[in-house]
């Protein structure tokens, strides 16, 4: 049996689990969510023993290559370290495999300290979404480990990640329950105007920013389809590939009206703040601009599925490493698309709670205990983002011979950890418990996001850390 095969049979579980827990809203009875909860704890067990399959079948690569290199058959103590220096953690495929699990894992434990209803939903939709977008990831082969990662402090240093950045994750959700459920502290417009900036932000960034208004056009990664196996088109510019981007045809100006359709419903439904539910146009103009988003995103998965044979001028096929024919694919955007999803999933929420508000917060725990699971979340967060730190210091110090270099990665984890310093000094302070708190809470996902993905994928400086671009 092969680890793809546990990884699957752990995606169907943790999809039937978000299925029950979605039942359990309607039907609320205790014993189905004991169903959906043990499904999920099963299915839990099932990813953790693909991840040791997963490692078994590293390990095997790892013999191969040094007994190749080396010549000799490996016995004893030294067999037994080569066969265990490749944890399962060591690509981009790995790494949203085992993202997946910190959150579940996280979720599992917040399970039975605080049983969050909507927690479940929110957790194993982000699980999947990871599972999905390693799913997608077009380098997932098992290959012996570069000289930097063989060492065993990949072992805290990722796993103190992993978790640390899902409790994050955690944090950040019951923070967004905590703006729907707390109506005397904060109203629904204030928290739909605030989840539409956020969606603005994330177009304005995937869309190349000023990039997106002169050219009208939003570029997804051409991708090179021989026989059914996809990878991205693109060329090398020294020792770096470089893929090639194409416009999506006609997202540009849908993504366009978007962004002007939800910044006229933000203007409206801050105007409307002080009313709980707004009423009349603020409300409609959030409709349209959740319409629009759905737009987008469903505009770019048709081009994905529709354009098959992208042309491109001659002096560039003359570079491209890999031959044609040249096609459009989910591929073509999978991160985007993931972070779209995420935007729309935050606003299909917000649409929910002003649609049903009573019935939707009737659903929810009580403010207080939403705001406390949320601070412990953090705490977590904020411990093991330190681990991670101290760690990955040392760890450079051994690979590259410095504690610090100010690579983007790095950077990355010290600006997710000095947030969560800010959410914890201002609530112990200064007693901004409650609405301040919650909306560092939530801004820090996207923080990890920015500092996680963004930094893995080249999206925002080149560095020791980026292997996901291509």
């Amino acid at each position: 049996m092969t680890s793809t095969l546990f990884f699957n049979l752990c995606g169907a579980g943790y999809f039937l689990g978000l299925f029950l827990y979605l039942a359990n809203l309607a039907i609320k009875k205790a014993s189905l969510r004991r169903t959906a909860t043990l499904l999920v704890a099963v299915s839990f067990l099932t990813q953790i023993a693909g991840l040791v399959v997963r490692w078994h079948e590293a390990g095997l690569v790892e013999l191969q290559a040094a007994e190749r290199a080396t010549g000799l058959t490996l016995e004893g103590a030294q067999r037994f370290v080569v066969y265990t220096r490749h944890p399962p953690w060591s690509n981009l495929y790995e790494m949203m495999v085992y993202m997946a699990w910190g959150v579940v894992f996280v979720f599992l434990v917040s399970e039975v300290k605080f049983r969050i209803r909507f927690a479940g939903i929110f957790a194993l939709a982000l699980a999947l979404v990871s599972l999905g977008l390693a799913s997608l990831t077009t380098d997932a082969a098992i290959k012996p480990l570069v000289p930097a990662l063989q060492s065993w402090w990949i072992m805290i240093h990722v796993v103190s990640s992993a978790v640390g950045y899902a409790a994050g994750t955690l944090g950040a959700v019951l923070s967004l329950l905590f703006l729907v459920k707390a109506k005397e502290r904060v109203s629904l417009s204030s928290v739909a105007a605030g989840t539409l900036v956020v969606s603005m932000a994330l177009f304005l960034l995937l869309g190349r920013g000023a990039h997106l208004f002169t050219t009208g056009a939003y570029r997804v990664k051409l991708m090179s389809d021989m026989g059914g196996d996809l990878n991205p088109a693109g060329r090398f510019v020294g020792n770096n590939f470089h893929p090639y981007y194409v416009p999506s045809p006609g997202v540009g100006l849908v993504m366009i009206a978007t962004l002007v359709i939800a910044a006229v419903a933000v203007a409206l439904l801050l105007r409307a703040r002080k009313d709980d539910v707004p009423q009349g146009l603020a409300r409609y103009a959030y409709f349209a601009a959740f319409g629009a988003t759905t737009a987008t995103i469903g505009l770019i998965l048709l081009n994905a599925f529709t354009q098959m044979d992208v042309q491109v001028p001659p002096e560039v096929a003359a570079e491209m490493v890999v031959p044609g024919p040249w096609r459009l694919a989910v591929e073509s955007a999978q991160w985007d698309l993931a972070l779209f999803g995420i935007a729309w999933g935050g606003q299909l929420f917000l649409l929910l709670a002003l649609l049903f508000p009573d019935k939707l917060r009737s659903l929810m725990a009580d403010s207080a205990r939403l705001d406390r699971a949320a601070y412990y979340s953090i705490l977590v967060a904020f411990a093991l983002v330190a681990v991670v730190l101290v760690t990955g210091a040392l760890w450079a110090h051994y690979a590259w011979g410095r504690y610090w270099g100010w690579d983007p990665k790095e950077t990355g984890a010290l600006v997710i950890w000095i947030t969560y310093a800010i959410y914890l000094h201002a609530r112990v302070t200064y007693g901004w418990v409650g609405v301040p708190s919650a909306i560092i809470g939530v801004v820090g996902f996207f923080i990890i996001i920015a500092g996680f993905l963004g930094v893995n994928l080249g999206y925002f400086a080149d560095g020791l850390h980026s292997y996901g671009a291509g």
